[in-house]
């Protein structure tokens, strides 16, 4: 397959729940309910901004995000399909090693598209996939979260390092576990997935994909909740 650029040996893992948030997670009768898409819950404080998002996502009809326009499916995928799904683990058990963090040392991406990067250092594909999500990032800074996850066959302190080298505006989180990769069963890196604020996988596949940079661009002009957020906006302008 010609976009596979480097074979790895997934670890074995385990499918947890689902991200995003759903409408058990943002009881508006709870108060000050948290509903951020890691794992992790944060103090009431940090939940004010995520609570309100969260209910912004809960009173969308599920027809809106239905009925969307998504980007196609990518069928030229060298892992498991999840497309048109949620996130077949929960994010927020990695380690944050650059990124933008709350008080709890979690990164935020309530009520923002999120672009999941897998890769390794010792992975040119992967290196070079930087700049395209570094730009990505930059041009979006208050509706995309990217998010690249590493401990592909490799230790903290080597992509600690590597991070502390190469500056970008996009997060790095590490994984020795691959929580979230190994349910995908890549047969190589790098691989992104793109997914909406309800925490569906909307798009997989290589970043280098001229299709990649497009399903974001999408992605972003089709989300329900950014849609609602852009209306809300202009009205208080």
């Amino acid at each position: 397959m010609s976009h596979v650029l480097a074979m790895i040996i997934a670890s074995s893992g385990i499918a947890l729940t689902a991200a995003g948030p759903d409408k058990a997670s943002c009881d508006s009768e709870k108060s000050k309910a948290c509903c951020p898409m890691t794992a992790a819950a944060a103090s009431e404080k940090d939940c004010d901004d995520d609570s309100k998002m969260c209910d912004t996502v809960a009173e969308i009809p599920s027809e809106a995000y239905a009925n969307a326009n998504w980007p196609a499916h990518n069928e030229d995928l060298y892992s498991k399909d999840f497309q048109g799904q949620p996130l077949p683990a929960t994010l927020g058990t990695e380690i944050v090693l650059a990124g933008q963090v709350d008080e709890n040392k979690q990164v935020n991406t309530a009520g923002k598209v999120v672009v999941l990067d897998f890769w390794a250092t010792w992975c040119p594909p992967c290196r070079a996939a930087s700049p395209i999500l570094d730009e990505l990032q930059k041009e979006n800074p208050d509706t995309l979260a990217v998010l690249a996850i590493a401990g592909q066959r490799e230790d903290e302190s080597t992509v600690r390092e590597y991070v502390e080298k190469n500056e970008v505006a996009f997060t790095h989180l590490f994984d020795a576990d691959q929580t979230v990769y190994a349910p995908f069963e890549s047969r190589g890196i790098p691989l992104v997935v793109v997914m909406s604020t309800d925490g569906i996988v909307r798009w997989t596949g290589n970043p280098h994909d001229k299709a990649f940079i497009a399903a974001v661009n999408q992605t972003l002009e089709a989300d329900p909740a950014l849609q609602m957020m852009e209306a809300q906006a202009s009205i208080s302008d």
